[in-house]
């Protein structure tokens, strides 16, 4: 006799719960928050209006994915604070099953490579220590040092030396900057996990950089553009400790001295007594080296320093959209590194852009204030501090997407019904 299996009552509704609960495990709800520029209290404001911090400063997002698009640090006055707390709320995540993905920005790029123009005296004074004066009474011993050996190899006259270049030398070099120099190289705390933050992130249909990906790219991958970026960050490095190696410079140069360093000695390329192969290949790198626009990191139309995505008209971004979005496979992208007007996040181009730099820095940038960007369930929001959340936009099919914004073949059609 074959046994009849009658179906449980209770077999539908658990089901349906399961498959609920594995939608949403699968399509986290994303935070996206702009450029911090070292103001932390701020940050750690908008984060709990957001709902991922408590009010103690700890996690209690989930599964939430929170995404920073670069610009954590300069101008502002906490540094070193704002990436020890980044660095500690991506492990404090990560245990709870959510995740923090902080990406590169036009200023970490300029730290790691000892552009200094935006570092506020507050950030060096954070890496400063009980040994910080004498390290500078020495380094300035290492600079005039260095000074006279140029001056000789160079055929100059021996440069000024006495206390008022030294003081004039130590009021340019702070105490902390050598300790910052440090802990942004490439064995420094901060400068080995900068260089292993990507370029940009993808989920949810949705490409999050900091600057954005231009025309000037076109056919270009994400992928190889964040290969391009780290590509060359490590040839910045070897070149600089080629130039070391060389007596051009001293490990703790910034970019502007390093310039000068490589300048003077391309202009006596000339007249070097070294063997023809030798001289060319050298020449050929501080050739490229100070060709420092056209390094994918430091490039206007690179990922860190474009801005069309605020500065073109709609007809133009109409236009451009399309083949940008279907270059990098998405259907939004979200950017920060141009403050907005009036501290608003603004929508462009039908859904197509988020820009969300709307000033944290408020100290600094007039009208300025912290924000987020929500992304769930097909709708994206805007959060202020102390106000409702604002809905800027909506999947055109939220509930057959699922909280997802589209695949690839959809995503056309779906810009075309958004316009």
């Amino acid at each position: 006799m074959v046994r009849m299996i009658r179906p449980r009552r209770w077999l539908g509704p658990c089901l349906a719960l399961f498959i609920a609960s594995a939608a949403g495990a699968a399509t986290p709800p994303i935070v996206a928050v702009g450029d911090v520029h070292g103001d932390l209290p701020a940050f750690k404001r908008i984060l709990v209006a957001a709902g991922v911090l408590d009010g103690r400063g700890a996690w209690v997002g989930g599964q939430t994915v929170l995404v920073q698009v670069g610009d954590l640090i300069d101008r502002g006055p906490s540094m070193r604070g704002t990436l020890d707390f980044v660095m500690s709320l991506e492990q404090e995540a990560g245990k709870q099953g959510g995740r923090v993905v902080s990406i590169l920005g036009n200023h970490e790029i300029m730290n790691i490579t000892g552009d200094l123009r935006y570092v506020a005296s507050a950030n060096y004074a954070e890496f400063a220590d009980a040994g910080s004066e004498k390290r500078r009474a020495g380094a300035w011993i290492q600079v005039r040092r260095l000074r006279k050996e140029r001056a000789r190899k160079l055929g100059l006259p021996d440069p000024p030396s006495g206390s008022k270049a030294r003081q004039a030398w130590l009021q340019a070099h702070p105490v902390g900057f050598l300790e910052h120099q440090d802990a942004f190289g490439p064995d420094g705390k901060y400068g080995r996990w900068l260089r292993a933050r990507p370029v940009y992130f993808v989920a949810q249909g949705t490409a999050f950089l900091h600057g954005g990906l231009s025309p000037a790219t076109a056919g270009v991958s994400l992928e190889e553009i964040d290969r391009r970026v780290h590509e060359d960050l490590a040839t910045f490095d070897s070149d600089k400790h080629l130039f070391e190696e060389q007596g051009l410079i001293l490990k703790f140069s910034d970019l502007e001295d390093t310039f000068s360093a490589v300048r003077e000695e391309l202009e006596q390329a000339g007249s070097s007594d070294t063997a023809p192969a030798e001289h060319s290949e050298r020449k050929e790198v501080y050739e490229r080296f100070l060709d420092w626009q056209g390094w994918t990191i430091n490039s206007p139309d690179g990922p860190f320093w474009f801005r069309g995505y605020s500065q073109w008209r709609d007809a133009e971004g109409d236009a451009e959209m399309p083949g940008l979005l279907a270059a990098a496979g998405v259907e939004h992208f979200v950017v920060g590194h141009t403050v907005q007007e009036h501290g608003r996040i603004r929508e462009r181009f039908g859904g197509a852009v988020f820009l969300i730099d709307t000033g944290m820095l408020a100290s600094h940038f007039a009208g300025g204030r912290a924000s987020a960007l929500s992304i769930a369930n097909g709708t994206v929001s805007a959060i202020y501090d102390g106000e409702p959340r604002r809905v800027l936009w909506e999947a055109p099919s939220k509930a057959a997407n699922a909280g997802v914004f589209g695949e690839p073949g959809e995503r056309a059609a779906s810009v075309a019904r958004r316009r």
